[in-house]
C-alpha cells in the first residue's frame, strides 16, 4: 500500500550553532590585529554594531554629552539608540583626535570610509589561529554575552534592532550554561527552605524533627 505518511510535511530542523568568540580568542584576536582591526572589532563587540553600521557611522550620530551613538541601519533603515561604555568611548576619543573626516571609521590614506576589512580581520584571525569568525560573529557575541549576563530579551531585542523579538531569541540557545544555572538555583532555594524548616522544628519545643526522607511537595 502506499506510504500514510507521504503527504505530510515535516518541520525542518533549524541549526542555531551561531558562533561566538570566547574572552580568551577576543584577546588574542586583538593582540595579532592592527590598531584599526582592533579599534573595529572591540567597538562591534560593545555596541552588537553590523560592519555596514560601522562604515555608515557619522559623527553627527554620535552624542558625546549624552554618551548615547545614533546607529542608522542600511539593512533596516532604522535608526536605533546604542549606549557609549567605556570601552567605546576610548575608541571614539581616539578616533576625534585631529579628525578628517565625517565618518568616525575612516581609510587615513584616502579620507573617506572603510567599505571592506574583511582581510584585515581573517589576516588577524589567522596570525591568532582562530577558525570561523566574521564580522557578524562580533555581533552574536555581544548579544550572547548579554544574555548571559542575565540582560532581558526585550533590552537585546531594542540594543541589535531587531524587528520583532522572535529574531532575538535565537541567540537563546546558546547559553545553555546560563539556563542550568537557573534551574539550579531553584533547587537550591527549595534545599535553603527544607533546611530552615528542619533546623525551625529542632529549635521549637514539642515539635519533632522532620525526618530526612521529607520531600516539598
Amino acid at each position: 500500500g502506499s506510504n500514510p505518511l507521504r503527504k505530510v510535511k515535516f518541520f525542518q530542523e533549524v541549526n542555531l550553532g551561531f558562533r561566538v568568540l570566547s574572552p580568551e580568542e577576543e584577546t588574542r584576536l586583538l593582540r595579532n590585529a592592527t590598531p584599526v582591526i582592533q579599534d573595529v572589532v572591540t567597538y562591534a563587540l560593545n555596541t552588537g554594531s553590523r560592519i555596514g553600521e560601522i562604515f555608515s557611522l557619522r559623527w553627527q550620530n554620535v552624542d558625546f554629552e549624552k554618551g548615547l551613538i545614533n546607529l542608522f541601519s542600511p539593512k533596516t533603515q532604522k535608526v536605533r539608540v546604542v549606549p557609549i561604555n567605556a570601552a567605546v568611548r576610548r575608541i571614539l576619543d581616539f578616533w576625534a583626535l585631529g579628525r578628517k573626516s565625517d565618518f568616525v571609521f575612516y581609510n587615513q590614506k584616502t579620507g573617506g570610509p572603510f567599505v571592506d576589512l574583511d582581510t584585515g580581520l581573517q589576516h588577524a584571525c589567522e596570525k591568532a589561529e582562530i577558525k570561523g569568525v566574521t564580522w557578524h560573529t562580533l555581533r552574536h557575541t555581544f548579544a550572547s554575552r548579554l544574555l548571559n549576563r542575565g540582560v532581558d530579551i526585550m533590552t537585546v531585542k531594542e540594543l541589535l534592532g531587531h524587528s520583532t523579538v522572535t529574531v532575538t531569541m535565537r541567540y537563546t540557545h546558546s547559553n545553555l550554561a546560563s539556563k542550568v544555572s537557573a534551574v539550579g538555583k531553584l533547587a537550591g532555594a527549595a534545599t535553603i527552605l527544607l533546611h530552615l524548616h528542619q533546623n525551625a522544628a529542632v529549635r521549637v519545643p514539642g515539635v519533632a524533627k522532620w525526618p530526612l526522607t521529607h520531600r516539598i511537595r
